[in-house]
């Protein structure tokens, strides 16, 4: 007689650490040292993503990323901002829900991909 796993199904989200869940609520998320590193990072060159954008749209700059583009294109600045949003949105619920590892995995790509974006607009808009 094999087992079903239909009967005896993995738990797909769990608030015990313990248990084979796919995923794990937290009612508290811990904010290490590196994970303030990195928000800060974060932070700072999302500030700097928004403004080097808002500069090069004004000196005439087409926005490269065609998401951004459309909600520009439909919503103006507005577009602009609720992107942001989402994306930072997204990144709280990512960072809340993994592990310490994780986490601080999750948010270093952020940042780099984000800080990769700055010295690209950079580049574009000062030459």
């Amino acid at each position: 007689m094999s087992l079903c796993p239909l009967l005896w199904p993995v738990p797909v989200v769990s608030t015990s650490e313990s248990d084979d869940a796919l995923l794990t609520l937290r009612r508290e998320r811990r904010m290490t040292r590196t994970h303030a590193a990195l928000w800060a990072l974060i932070l700072a060159t999302t500030v700097a993503d928004v403004l080097l954008t808002m500069v090069g749209l004004d000196r005439g700059l087409r926005e490269g990323n065609v998401v951004l583009r459309a909600m520009l294109a439909e919503f103006g600045l507005a577009g602009l901002w609720l992107v942001k949003f989402a994306a930072m949105a997204w990144l709280v619920a990512g960072w809340a829900l993994l592990s310490d590892r994780d986490a601080a995995v999750f948010l270093a790509l952020f940042a780099t991909v984000t800080g990769a974006v700055v010295v690209s607009n950079a580049v574009l808009v000062f030459g």
